[in-house]
This record gives C-alpha cells, sequence and structure tokens, in this order.
C-alpha cells in the first residue's frame, strides 16, 4: 500500500483479482479505485475504473440499482407467493425493511414532537408512509404525547 491509499481490499475469483482502493489524491481529495488483474496465456491483463469522490454516492445508488436489477434478472420468476421485491420497493424507499436504530427512533420521536407529518417523516428516513405509521404506533408517540 502507498502513502495515498487509505483502505485496500480484494476479491480473488478464479483467474480474476479485483482490489477495492480508497486513495487520496495530492490534493487531498479521496476517490475509489476498482481495479481487476486478470491471469492470461501471456501473463496479466488489468483494468482500472476510478469513482471521484463528488460521484460516489450517485455512483453507489447507481450501482446498488443495477446489482438489485441484475439479481431480479437471474432469479426465476415467482408465480406465487411474494408479490413484491424488496429490492424493487427500496428503488423508491432505501431503508424500507431495514431494522430501526436506536437512533433512528430518537430522531423519528424528535421529529414527531416538532409537529413533522408521516409524508414528511418518510422521505426524512426513506421509509414508507405506511412503515412509519407503524412506527409511531409501536413507540406510542400518539399516546406519550397525547395526540
Amino acid at each position: 500500500m502507498n502513502k495515498n491509499e487509505i483502505y485496500t481490499d480484494k476479491l480473488t475469483k478464479g483467474k480474476r483479482t479485483y482490489f477495492f482502493d480508497i486513495s487520496k489524491s495530492e490534493q487531498g481529495d479521496l476517490y475509489l479505485k476498482v481495479s481487476e488483474s486478470k491471469k492470461t496465456e501471456n501473463g496479466f491483463e488489468h483494468h482500472r475504473l476510478i469513482v471521484f469522490e463528488e460521484d460516489i454516492k450517485d455512483f453507489g445508488e447507481v450501482f446498488q440499482k443495477t446489482l438489485t436489477k441484475f439479481k431480479e434478472l437471474k432469479e426465476p420468476k415467482q408465480t406465487e407467493g411474494k408479490a413484491f421485491s424488496v429490492g424493487k420497493i427500496r428503488e423508491v424507499h432505501k431503508q424500507a425493511y431495514l431494522p430501526w436504530s436506536p437512533e433512528d427512533d430518537s430522531k423519528l420521536e424528535l421529529l414527531f414532537c416538532e409537529g413533522k407529518k408521516v409524508k414528511e417523516l418518510a422521505q426524512i428516513f426513506g421509509r414508507n408512509d405506511g412503515a412509519i405509521s407503524s412506527r409511531i404506533k409501536k413507540l406510542e408517540l400518539n399516546e406519550k404525547y397525547e395526540r
């Protein structure tokens, strides 16, 4: 690891090795470097992708959306059973079906006390209206604050 690399991890699968590096530029900006090294008859073949700090959030969202679509395409279609896809729902509500942390509960209670409406809270927490209403009920916030 050179002096500009802050974090590195790797994944080896067969003849391919993928490297995931977080580095710092000379100007102090962080960037992600994803590299592939593949063993060939003539030695090694290398490919590299660099994602700059200002693009990392959008890159991560599109990458996650693409992985979700990839899984959908790989999974056989179900004719019975679950009529929804968590991945599809998370395209709209990023935190759908994830557990609530104590910090989330505290923030929800504070914002509820400030008078935020369910729709607003849903946007803030990346969840649907029903999830917010259910959590308010579970935490008994209406009763606690006599609403």
